[in-house]
């Protein structure tokens, strides 16, 4: 039985990294959403070790995770994974030949005992912005534990979104889609089945209908062109809702709305991609914004929104700059770290983990060198104002990024220039509000 102390600790770790890893984690839960007794969560794997701190810093309590064997193989990290109650997966893939009925076996007993319980169905982490096919080991999970008795088992589709999921200061969505009551799925099959985990056919529907409830809420795009079209025409949307310069949209409101537009008919959605990818182009090509565009049509005069930006800039700039002091190790292993010349999965895993260690390491050196330099007040004053400091660095770094990217899109085009950007404007907009709206 895992210890719940180290369990405990493991989630706030998580909290820690992910705080320090992204800029903004936005979480969409349903209001009728529930955590409460056996859940089954299964996840898509986008992003490594980088999934894994997301969803264990956005659960309700700690999720035992079903992990491949290979983490077992680490000296230590097997140690803690074993504490904090993951359970070990063997793939073939992985040179694992052990059998996975104590795998089954710690699930069901997980299940049985109320816990949450987390599985990535994909088995391997992607690349591409859709999910690989969903494998059998979350259905079995599941009716496996309901035939061992487990009653109330709810599996939980949840999506992860990443901006840049190899980046550092970046942004996320963790989205939870529509449960699935497996009492009331097995009730509504035939007679005489599901049997459990061996029934082939109970196995068979139910990986589909958790494939499909997990395509409606992670990233599912055919391509990233496809992705990068539907993300404009989301942005054109939101803009016509809510056109201020003072409004910084919100990533889960432009994911969860670029998903919309991604579930539209075929045809419909075709269409769309290409007239969204034209104004995306002609955007780039005139180095302005959809918000420039927007103002430039309606003669709106020019925000100063970012002279606020500018003042917090200034206002905490002395401390940015012993933060920068303080943390420069840490920063430049973690931003190494996101350039590695490598898969961008394995840098997302790389990316907090390093920043754990390294961030953790400098913070305790530097608590520890002032308290035996100057003792313990200034030891505990030392560990109370790096966090500070290096928080007053992200913000400014951030606020300076979003006036340079502000600034840099703010030309307002004119002329035939402007007419054509509107036009394109124009095109998308009445494609994708027909979409949202029908």
């Amino acid at each position: 039985m895992p210890d719940p102390q180290r369990r405990g600790l493991a989630q706030r770790l998580a909290r820690f990294v992910a705080n320090l890893v992204y800029r903004d984690i936005d979480l969409h839960v349903p209001p009728d959403a529930s955590f409460g007794g056996p859940v089954l969560a299964v996840s898509n794997h986008f992003g490594g070790l980088s999934d894994g701190v997301l969803l264990i810093d956005s659960a309700p309590r700690m999720p035992r995770v079903v992990a491949r064997d290979v983490i077992w193989r680490v000296p230590v990290v097997g140690s803690i994974a074993s504490a904090v109650g993951m359970i070990p997966v063997h793939r073939a893939a992985d040179g694992g030949s052990g059998s996975n009925d104590a795998m089954f076996r710690s699930a069901y007993d997980a299940l049985e005992d109320g816990d949450l319980v987390l599985i990535f169905p994909e088995g391997v982490t992607q690349d591409v912005p859709h999910m690989a096919q969903v494998r059998t080991g979350a259905a079995r999970i599941a009716l496996g534990a309901r035939q061992a008795g487990v009653a109330g088992l709810r599996i939980a589709p949840i999506g992860l979104h990443y901006e840049d999921k190899a980046g550092f200061r970046t942004r996320a969505l963790v989205a939870l889609g529509e449960p699935i009551e497996l009492d009331a799925w097995a009730a509504g099959r035939p007679v005489g089945g599901p049997a459990g985990a061996d029934d082939r056919e109970a196995v068979r529907d139910l990986t589909a209908l958790v494939d499909a409830r997990m395509r409606r809420t992670a990233p599912n795009f055919a391509d990233w062109p496809t992705a990068h079209a539907l993300h404009t025409a989301a942005e054109v949307l939101l803009t016509d809702v809510d056109p201020r310069p003072v409004h910084r949209m919100q990533y889960g409101d432009l994911e969860l709305l670029a998903a919309r537009l991604n579930r539209l008919p075929e045809p419909d959605r075709a269409d769309l991609v290409e007239h969204a990818g034209a104004y995306r182009s002609a955007l780039r090509a005139a180095r302005t914004s959809d918000r420039s565009v927007l103002r430039a049509a309606g003669g709106r005069p020019r925000s100063w929104w970012w002279l606020l930006d500018l003042a917090l800039v200034v206002l905490l700039a002395p401390f940015a700059l012993a933060g920068l002091l303080a943390a420069a190790v840490p920063l430049l292993l973690v931003l190494l770290a996101s350039k590695l010349p490598v898969a961008p999965a394995v840098r997302a895993t790389a990316v907090p983990g390093i920043a754990l260690l390294s961030f953790l390491g400098v913070w305790g050196l530097f608590g520890w060198q002032s308290l035996r330099a100057d003792g313990w007040g200034f030891g505990v004053l030392a560990v109370l104002l790096f966090p500070f400091l290096v928080g007053a660095l992200f913000v400014v770094v951030e606020r300076a990024q979003l006036i340079w990217r502000g600034l840099r899109t703010a030309r307002r085009p004119s002329g035939d220039e402007l007419a054509r950007l509107q036009g394109l404007r124009a095109e998308v907009a009445r494609r994708a509000w027909a979409g949202v709206s029908a």
